[in-house]
């Protein structure tokens, strides 16, 4: 892997998230469900251990004397754990996943403990400042501190700072080469909009109103389930994701209470480690994803698998080609503003011109867990937040177990109702796939 020192700048992407969690909060949760004997103790050590051997688990993010964002080394800061003794887990881990991480905060991780309601079992989740990680990384730190928590012994050698996203980009997306695509991508977006238009504005989801009430609903399918959607998905040269995606869109679009097709955009997070100059794992904390958008005529059910598949499609050109290496130079650049009070707000009103999208973010299917002693773990998933231009996000993971749905909302902006119906809706719309 390539090595990095610490203290070291943020790189664009890292720093564009940052100013983005300071206009909604960006902060995601990998989550383990299980049963047996946790103990407090276990845990506390468990965490402990992790955060000696991950790099990124032991820092600050502080402004230099250049106003610039830095990742500071910050050793003797433990990860902060606490039970939580809420009757709603998912409500309340919602609440907490929003908390923010203030600048020179160290570290930028969280854990909790809560009681699952029905069966006496457990929930502990990690929470994580993005820009310090994405999903695949953070549950490589899950699953070590639950096989420490059951007392297995520690994963390894501790792990040497890796290097940033940006700086493994392959050449041709960088230099005049990615001048060039960047100019291919704006005349093909331009095209698209002329063609299909701009995504209308989602039903049941009410403009930003400065309050934040999140809010977390799950939906699982077995493993028998989730092996039944892949092989359909593979029949028609789709992917789960494509299909899920398919679903997500068409849910919202029965928000609109008619049979209307409407044009809806969907944002789907993408891992580019399989798209870099040099061999990139997850197996320490990093940040090494992108955003891929796609805009889409949306039907009905009858529409699921030719969206399902055009979606595909987008999301593998945009990869392939290196478009979607170029997110974040048309965003905002994050070196341009300075990381205090009118700096953000210059960013926020920036960032006010996009498109409405809904998100999807899949981590795939996670690492088998070993045996641990005394412990079940029945269920691993993730969630994140909406930005408030953005009705849902709903974060998708698979394990042994089967494939969990996560759906985050703001009921500021998005109601329970409107919420339960796109989930209802994309389980109907999967079970009948």
């Amino acid at each position: 892997m390539t090595p990095a020192a610490l203290p070291r700048r943020l790189d664009r992407a890292e720093a564009f998230f940052w100013f983005l969690d300071r206009v909604s909060s960006m902060n995601f949760a990998v989550i383990a469900e299980g049963r047996g004997t946790l103990t407090d103790a276990a845990v506390r050590a468990a965490l402990d251990a992790a955060q000696r051997r991950h790099p990124l688990l032991r820092v600050s993010i502080a402004a230099d004397v250049e106003r610039r964002l830095s990742f500071v080394p910050a050793p003797h800061a433990p990860i902060p754990y606490a039970r939580c003794a809420d009757a709603d887990w998912r409500d309340a881990l919602a609440e907490r996943l929003v908390q923010p991480f203030a600048l020179d905060t160290a570290p930028l991780a969280r854990a909790w403990r809560f009681a699952r309601d029905d069966d006496g079992g457990w929930v502990l989740a990690l929470v994580l400042h993005h820009s310090i990680g994405d999903a695949r990384s953070a549950f490589a730190v899950l699953d070590e501190i639950l096989q420490g928590a059951a007392g297995l012994p520690p994963a390894g050698d501790d792990i040497a700072p890796r290097a940033p996203l940006t700086d493994l980009y392959p050449a041709h997306v960088t230099g005049d080469a990615g001048r060039q695509l960047g100019e291919q991508m704006k005349v093909a977006r331009k095209a698209l909009a002329e063609r299909i238009g701009l995504p209308e504005p989602q039903a049941g989801h009410g403009a930003p109103t400065g309050r934040l009430q999140p809010r977390l609903r799950s939906l699982r399918f077995d493993a028998a389930q989730t092996a039944a959607l892949a092989d359909k998905a593979r029949a028609v040269g789709a992917t789960v994701n494509g299909l899920i995606g398919a679903a997500q869109l068409i849910a919202l679009r029965r928000l609109f209470g008619d049979a209307t097709p409407r044009t809806l955009g969907l944002t789907c997070a993408a891992d580019l480690r399989p798209y870099l100059s040099a061999p990139m794992d997850a197996a320490t904390p990093g940040f090494y994803v992108t955003l891929v958008s796609s805009i889409q005529r949306v039907g009905d059910a009858d529409e699921l698998w030719p969206l399902a598949q055009r979606l595909n499609g987008a999301i593998r050109q945009q990869l392939q080609s290196g478009a979607a290496h170029l997110l974040y130079d048309f965003m905002p650049p994050a070196e341009r503003f300075a990381p205090d009070a009118e700096g953000v707000a210059a960013f926020a009103q920036l960032m006010t011109r996009g498109v409405q999208t809904s998100l999807l973010s899949n981590a795939g299917r996670l690492a088998a867990l070993p045996a641990l002693p005394g412990l079940v773990v029945e269920a691993r998933s993730f969630a994140l937040c909406p930005t408030p231009t953005q009705p849902v996000f709903l974060a998708v993971a698979t394990d042994a177990g089967g494939m969990t749905l996560n759906l985050n909302h703001n009921t500021a902006q998005l109601d329970a109702g409107a919420a339960d119906a796109v989930l209802a809706g994309v389980r109907e719309l999967l079970l009948a796939a």
